[in-house]
């Protein structure tokens, strides 16, 4: 009997490990240091170092109300990203291009 409960244990352990994690919300904010538009990527210097940013079909890019194509983004612009944290950085829902200080003013 023992044996039959230790393994029932170890199958619903088994079960609980796969049963996967909800998703990781992150938002980055800084400068974009790198573009690859061919992989849809961008890098984001933060303060918490680099991350790398996946855009997707589905991800939606913006400075003020004016809707911008990732071909948009150069090196040196200003980002906030919301998404998804990923093993390899951000899977991007939004990207909002900030207004350069001088720009503000």
């Amino acid at each position: 009997m023992r044996e039959i409960c230790s393994a029932s244990l170890v199958f619903i352990l088994a079960g609980m490990l796969l049963v996967q994690l909800p998703a990781q919300s992150a938002v980055r904010t800084g400068e974009i240091t790198s573009i690859d538009v061919a992989a849809k990527t961008f890098v984001v210097k933060t303060s918490r170092g680099d991350t790398t940013v996946q855009v997707a079909d589905h991800t939606v890019i913006k400075e003020g109300e004016k809707t911008l194509q990732l071909s948009d983004l150069k090196v040196g612009d200003q980002v906030k990203v919301t998404g998804e944290r990923t093993e390899k950085g951000v899977d991007a829902h939004e990207v909002l291009k900030q207004a350069k200080e001088s720009e503000a003013m």
